[in-house]
C-alpha cells in the first residue's frame, strides 16, 4: 500500500511538473522576421544598435502605439541585417493597422532611420518585411550654421509617428516658416494651410489659422486634420542635420525632411 501511494503522490507531481511545463511553453507569441538595409555604403561599428519597432497606426491624428520592440546590437554585422520581432498575439485587432519602422543609431546619434510604411499582420499584411533606411545627416559642427528654421522648405515625412500621404499631383505636404513677418505656409498635400507662429529659443508655438477647402481623397482629408492638430500642439522643435522636429513636451508629433522648393 506504502509503495502504490508512493508511485500515486510520484506520478501526480510528474504531471504537475509536465503540466506546468505545458503551459509554460504554450504562451502564445507571434513573430515578425525581415531584415534592415540602407543604399550607402558606410560600414557599421560593432556597437550600432538596430531598433525595430512594431506600431498600431489605426488612429490618424494619434500618436502610433507600440506593440513590440527589438533592440540588438550589429556586432559586426553589415546590412542587410537580420531580424526577429516578437509580439503578443492578445494586442492585435484584426480592424487595426500595424507597420513596422526601424533606425540604427551609433553611440546614441540616430545614424538610419526608415521614412516608408511596411503593413504588417492585418488586412492581408504579411509577417516579414525588409525595410530600407534613409541617411539621418549628423549635427553640424559648433560654430557653423545647418538648417535654418526659417526659409526652408520642410517636406514632411511622419506625423504621430506614421509616414506621410503622398500629395497630390506636384502638390507635397511641406511647411514653411517666414521671419517677416512670422507666417506660416505649408499644404497638406490636398490645401493649403496658413497662419502664424511665435518663436523663443527652441520655444514654438504655431497657430494655423485657416486652408483651403478644396475637397481630396480620405487619406489626404485625415493627414490634413493629424497635420494641423500637430502644429497647433508643438511647443518646441529640434533640428538635426537634414530633419526638423515638431514636438509636444517629449512626445515628437511630426517630423519633416528640408529639400528644395517643387
Amino acid at each position: 500500500m506504502f509503495r502504490c501511494t508512493v508511485m500515486f503522490l510520484g506520478t501526480l507531481a510528474l504531471m504537475a511538473l509536465t503540466g506546468s511545463s505545458w503551459a509554460q511553453g504554450s504562451m502564445p507569441q507571434g513573430t515578425i522576421t525581415g531584415t534592415v538595409a540602407y543604399r550607402e555604403r558606410i560600414a557599421l561599428p560593432p556597437n550600432a544598435a538596430i531598433d525595430v519597432r512594431l506600431e498600431d497606426t489605426s488612429l490618424q491624428d494619434a500618436p502610433a502605439k507600440l506593440v513590440g520592440e527589438s533592440i540588438f546590437a550589429a556586432e559586426g554585422k553589415q546590412v542587410p541585417i537580420s531580424f526577429q520581432l516578437s509580439y503578443n498575439p492578445a494586442d492585435i485587432s484584426p480592424e487595426h493597422t500595424y507597420q513596422l519602422r526601424a533606425n540604427i543609431s551609433v553611440n546614441g546619434t540616430m545614424t538610419f532611420a526608415s521614412t516608408a510604411a511596411y503593413p504588417v499582420i492585418t488586412h492581408g499584411a504579411p509577417t516579414q518585411a525588409n525595410i530600407m533606411l534613409q541617411q539621418v545627416q549628423a549635427l553640424a559642427p559648433a560654430g557653423h550654421s545647418g538648417r535654418k528654421l526659417h526659409g526652408t522648405y520642410w517636406r514632411l515625412v511622419d506625423l504621430n509617428g506614421k509616414p506621410a500621404v503622398p500629395g497630390m499631383d506636384k502638390t507635397q505636404p511641406y511647411i514653411m516658416l517666414h521671419s517677416d513677418p512670422n507666417r506660416l505656409e505649408g499644404s497638406s498635400g490636398c490645401n493649403n494651410v496658413f497662419g502664424g507662429y511665435i518663436l523663443e529659443q527652441n520655444a514654438l508655438q504655431i497657430t494655423p489659422s485657416g486652408s483651403t477647402m478644396m475637397m481630396c481623397p480620405t487619406a489626404l482629408m485625415e493627414q490634413e486634420q493629424g497635420l494641423i492638430n500637430a502644429l497647433k500642439a508643438t511647443s518646441s522643435y529640434k533640428i538635426q542635420g537634414d530633419i526638423l522636429e515638431l514636438s509636444n513636451g517629449k512626445e515628437v508629433v511630426a517630423r519633416f525632411q528640408a529639400q528644395p522648393k517643387t
